[in-house]
């Protein structure tokens, strides 16, 4: 009897001995395998099987190695005009409006020299010049450049800038632009059928801003170009080549002859940038640029201000004072500073 009590407890205890001890081996296996997975996980997030290599970025499984040279010379070629500036605000003495061509009567300590950067150009219009900067009559003066253009040509910035004025003026210039450029000048783009762009715009040089027309004191179609610094005009044969539709040098020295007047008639068109009856090229009295009486040197890669001026046989303050500048600007590869 004894013995049947104990087989019969028996039966009960050792199934749920056995169950206990199953359960146990399953949730022992079940951590094992998710700590398994964690570990998994950890290591393709790294994507690397060595983490003494980790030098640079890793991104997608890929290892990136930046040279740290390129990133700065990429930094520099990165020093752009802020579209939200006004162009040239520090020179015009903070006068921005947009009504007039010329409104800077009232402005003081204008510069006596001053470098303008002509790198960026590019022609307003594609046609020939049929006008010239000069006489017309006794009376009237043409202070620009006729350009040929049918209604409807498509009309470029000369330069990166900002349009200051947007207006129509019927005994003139008829519909008309005024581009403020980054470098300094500015440019007016006269008899317009169409614009393309509104007031406080900033354009990249070559970009559309207009169409070309017939519109105010005109005689056909044709666009009426002018160069000006702080509201005066310069002739743009001084600038630009328009036979061979560039500019002369890569930056034009502005100076009190840059504004002088021609008793030529503008009739007189110049058929090439050689022969011409009515231009001639600015000499030593009249343009210190042009006569070679003004120094040059095209930034290459390492040169240092100090290293420059050592060439030179000048100073850094020099330097800096010729192209208004400070000691910590940085230089830019290719541009080009004024040495004397």
């Amino acid at each position: 009897m004894e013995i049947f009590k104990l087989f019969s407890k028996a039966r009960v205890i050792l199934p749920a001995a056995l169950m206990f001890v199953t359960l146990n081996s399953f949730s022992q296996i079940k951590q094992e395998t998710e700590d398994n997975s964690r570990s998994d996980i950890k290591y393709k997030q790294l994507h690397s099987s060595n983490l003494n290599e980790r030098q640079g970025l890793f991104a997608d499984g890929l290892k990136l190695k930046l040279d740290l040279s390129v990133l700065d010379e990429v930094e520099e070629q990165r020093e752009e005009f802020n579209p939200e500036d006004i162009p040239a605000d520090d020179l015009y003495g903070g006068m921005w409006e947009n009504r007039y061509v010329d409104m800077y009567s009232s402005l003081k300590n204008a510069p006596d020299t001053f470098i303008v950067d002509l790198d960026n150009f590019t022609m307003p219009a594609a046609g020939h010049m049929t006008s010239n900067f000069g006489r017309r009559g006794s009376r009237r003066y043409h202070y620009g450049i006729d350009i040929k253009a049918q209604t409807g040509d498509t009309i470029y910035a000369a330069f990166d800038g900002k349009i200051r004025v947007k207006r129509y003026e019927r005994s003139g210039y008829g519909y008309y632009l005024v581009v403020r450029h980054v470098n300094g000048l500015e440019t007016v783009y006269g008899h317009l059928s169409k614009f393309l762009v509104e007031e406080n715009d900033f354009v990249k040089s070559g970009e559309p801003i207009g169409l070309a027309g017939n519109t105010g004191r005109s005689f056909g179609s044709h666009l009426h170009f002018e160069t000006r610094f702080l509201g005066k005009p310069i002739n743009p044969n001084f600038i630009i080549d328009f036979p061979s539709k560039t500019v002369h040098q890569d930056e034009y020295l502005v100076t009190n002859s840059s504004y002088r007047k021609t008793n030529s008639s503008s009739r007189s068109v110049i058929k090439t940038a050689a022969d011409s009856n009515n231009y001639r090229q600015p000499t030593a009295e009249t343009n210190k640029f042009v006569s070679g009486e003004v120094q040059y040197h095209r930034i290459q890669k390492g040169d240092t201000l100090g290293a420059i001026s050592r060439r030179y046989g000048t100073s850094v303050s020099k330097l800096c004072t010729l192209n208004n500048m400070t000691s910590k600007t940085v230089l830019r590869v290719g541009k080009t500073i004024r040495v004397s």
